[in-house]
């Protein structure tokens, strides 16, 4: 008796699926990367072309390839068998580079193969209507480590469709000559960029991301590096959701945001103070500063209007070292402040008085509407019974305070320690009790 893949077994279960329609199997296909699609094609005679009309394609798993070329001539293929039936979804990962001591004869172009057709399968998926094109390196943690620079694919294609509605970039590096502007994009509404730059431009104007459609843009780990120093400009005016990483070169700058709503903005050394202004209407704020850019935030926070709007905020170690002051800024200026979480996570170190410019503002009393305020530290911080009292002395109450205690494990994370009550002595009340907070992953 004939057995097809996997056996009897195997061709009794694509016999059950081959009674599904048509459409049903082409979607269930669109799950699987392209190469592992392509070989249920020797299920049975019905299956033999249903991958070409699948809505997604796939090229994942770059590690299944021996090499670059080999990706790249799969690819092409595929492509040239499979003509142009729409897709809802299309995905380019791309092979990994081998160390140059391990290349075997005839592989030393594999670094330039690797983004040699990038640019046509890119141009095909958007002539096939895709909805949502996904761009990335093979490897997340992918860094030369002579350079420590991500090995990007480099894009050179302007990106230009009327369908797109997502575009997730991963690793690339874009080409110098133009910048992303996605005026050709107008139903484009998420745009997220890890770990991508662009090639070396000199004084020739800004580099520019626009796009009037945006909603929910993320650039994270970026590396917009200039010759005369000048940051990004990021045009987006219907911009809802803003996710913001520390990256190398300036941190870019943004243009009016009117309708932006929630903002993550974690920063290391770079100086963001300017941020500030464009996330005063916003609803949900995370705002995670290191200690070498905390200054310029500090002294930005006291010209900054008041967020009234802003209802859950998240601070770091920034708003309590060396003082209170952007604690106390945030509580005085947010109304409608309903949420407040701290995230301790450093050894608290005594610091120096700061200057007068960071003195203490006159007593205010904390928005009416707020309703929980949680603190997440390491246990015996100093800096929370101190903390706590600062609270006490803007209204705040000890019941609505919540205090999360963790210990560093010996396995190098967090674990957490749970303690029913508090006190502080040189508070006007003996007692402060906080209840056990649940268990949450630490950051």
């Amino acid at each position: 008796m004939r057995r097809g893949l996997g056996g009897t077994r195997g061709v009794r279960g694509a016999g059950r699926l081959g009674a599904l329609p048509d459409e049903v199997l082409q979607h269930v296909l669109s799950f699987l990367p392209s190469r592992e699609a392509v070989h249920t094609s020797l299920l049975a005679r019905r299956w033999r072309h249903q991958w070409k009309s699948a809505p997604a394609l796939r090229i994942t798993g770059a590690d299944s390839f021996k090499s670059a070329r080999e990706l790249n001539d799969f690819v092409n293929y595929l492509i040239a068998l499979r003509g142009r039936p729409p897709l809802h979804a299309c995905e380019f990962e791309a092979c990994e580079v081998y160390d140059y001591e391990d290349y075997d004869e005839g592989s030393q172009d594999d670094d330039g193969e690797r983004s040699r057709y990038t640019d046509l399968w890119i141009r095909y998926a958007l002539s096939c209507h895709a909805r949502l094109l996904r761009i990335r390196d093979h490897d997340p943690n992918n860094v030369d480590p002579k350079n420590e620079a991500p090995l990007n694919v480099l894009l050179e294609t302007p990106i230009s469709s009327p369908h797109l509605t997502t575009l997730d970039l991963d690793g690339v590096i874009f080409s110098s000559k133009y910048s992303l502007d996605f005026s050709s994009c107008p139903n484009l509404e998420t745009v997220k960029m890890h770990r991508c730059s662009f090639s070396i431009i000199c004084c020739d104007g800004p580099i520019k991301v626009s796009s009037q459609s945006v909603k929910y843009l993320s650039i994270t780990d970026y590396n917009f590096p200039r010759y005369d120093k000048k940051g990004a400009l990021i045009s987006v005016p219907n911009l809802v959701y803003l996710e913001l990483g520390s990256g190398r070169g300036k941190v870019p700058t943004f243009e009016c945001t009117p309708s932006l709503l929630a903002a993550s903005i974690k920063l290391d050394d770079k100086d963001g103070s300017f941020l500030l202004e464009r996330l005063s209407a916003t609803i949900n704020l995370e705002l995670m500063i290191e200690p070498q850019a905390s200054a310029a935030f500090r002294k930005e926070l006291i010209r900054c209007t008041t967020f009234s709007k802003l209802k859950t905020l998240s601070l770091d170690d920034w708003c309590v070292e060396p003082d209170y002051s952007p604690l106390l800024y945030f509580l005085r200026r947010s109304p409608s402040l309903e949420n407040l979480h701290l995230r301790l996570s450093k050894k608290y170190k005594h610091a120096e008085e700061t200057d007068g410019s960071y003195a203490p503002i006159e007593p205010f009393l904390a928005s009416k509407n707020l309703r929980v305020v949680k603190i997440k530290c390491l246990a015996q911080d100093e800096r929370v019974p101190k903390i706590v009292k600062v609270l006490s002395s803007c209204g705040v109450t000890a019941e609505l305070i919540s205090i999360n205690k963790r210990i560093w494990s010996s396995d190098r994370s967090y674990s957490d320690l749970e303690e029913s009550n508090y006190s502080h002595s040189d508070s006007e009340e003996s007692n402060y009790s906080h209840s056990d907070s649940e268990q949450e992953q630490s950051d």
